[in-house]
C-alpha cells in the first residue's frame, strides 16, 4: 500500500470521483470535509475560506443516524427498541466507519498535520478517519442532495446489515450480555476465571446453567470471547422460544 497521507494537495475531482463513484459538483465542500482541523491550523491562509470541518462532521453524524435508523427500522419489523438501538450503535461504531473510511480509502485524500501524520498510529487512524467519513457524508449532502447521500451510505453499509455479522462485530459483547440477562433475569452475567499456561480461561454464565468460556492469552480479551459465545447461545435459545410461542398462537 502507497503511503497513507500524502503531503501534496490530493484531493482532485478526478481522485475524489474515483473514491466516490460519481462526479463532485462543489469541491470546495469536499476539500473541507477531507481537511482536518490539524492541517488548517498549519495551513491556516490556504484554508480560511473553507468550511467548517466540526461543523460537517455534525451534521454528517446526524445524516448517518437517520439513514441507519430508517434502515433498521424496515428491515427488522419485529425487533424492538432495546434491539433497534444495539443494531444502530453496533452500525454507526468506530470500528466498521472506520473499516469503511479505509475501503474507501480515504486516507490517501485526507489532509492532517505533520505532527499527526508521523503519529498516524491505528487507534488514530481508525479515529481520524472516521470523523472525515461523516464530514464527507454531509459534503454529499449538499452537493448532491439527499438522495445522493442515502444511497451512498447504504451501499457501503449494505454488508453489515446482518444480525450475524453485527453481532461479531459488537465492540463491547460484555455489555450486551449485560444488557439481555438484566432484561430476562434481573441479575448480571457471572464470570470465572482459571489460569494455566495456554492463558486465561474465562467461564461465563447466566440464567442458571447457561454457560460459554474461552480461552486467551489476554484476562479482558478471554472474558470478550466468553461474552460473545454466550451471546450466541442465549439468542439461539430466545429464537427457538419464540417461534414455539407462535405455533402455538
Amino acid at each position: 500500500m502507497s503511503k497513507l497521507i500524502s503531503p501534496k494537495d490530493p484531493q482532485s475531482r478526478a481522485s475524489l470521483r474515483k473514491i466516490l463513484g460519481f462526479p463532485v459538483r462543489s469541491l470546495t465542500l469536499y476539500r473541507a470535509a477531507l481537511t482536518h482541523p490539524s492541517f488548517r491550523n498549519e495551513n491556516a491562509r490556504i484554508t480560511q475560506d473553507l468550511e467548517d470541518f466540526d461543523r460537517l462532521e455534525f451534521l454528517g453524524d446526524s445524516i448517518l443516524n437517520e439513514v441507519i435508523c430508517q434502515k433498521l427500522f424496515e428491515k427488522f419489523p419485529e425487533a424492538d427498541e432495546g434491539m433497534l438501538s444495539k443494531l444502530r450503535s453496533i452500525l454507526v461504531s468506530q470500528k466498521i466507519l472506520s473499516r469503511i473510511a479505509q475501503a474507501l480509502e480515504l486516507q490517501h485524500v485526507l489532509r492532517i498535520s505533520r505532527n499527526l501524520r508521523q503519529n498516524f498510529k491505528d487507534f488514530l487512524k481508525a479515529k481520524l478517519l472516521t470523523d472525515a467519513l461523516e464530514a464527507l457524508f454531509a459534503a454529499i449532502y449538499f452537493d448532491r442532495g439527499h438522495d445522493k447521500i442515502e444511497a451512498f451510505i447504504l451501499k457501503h453499509f449494505e454488508k453489515y446489515f446482518d444480525p450475524k455479522l453485527l453481532f461479531r462485530l459488537d465492540p463491547n459483547p460484555k455489555s450486551t450480555l449485560q444488557e439481555m440477562t438484566l432484561k430476562k433475569w434481573q441479575k448480571l452475567p457471572e464470570y470465572t476465571h482459571a489460569f494455566s499456561d495456554k492463558g486465561v480461561k474465562t467461564t461465563v454464565s447466566a440464567g442458571g446453567r447457561r454457560k460459554a468460556s474461552a480461552l486467551h492469552k489476554i484476562k479482558r480479551e478471554s472474558e470478550v470471547l466468553a461474552a460473545r459465545a454466550l451471546i450466541r447461545r442465549l439468542r439461539k435459545e430466545f429464537k427457538k422460544v419464540k417461534s414455539r410461542g407462535r405455533r402455538r398462537a
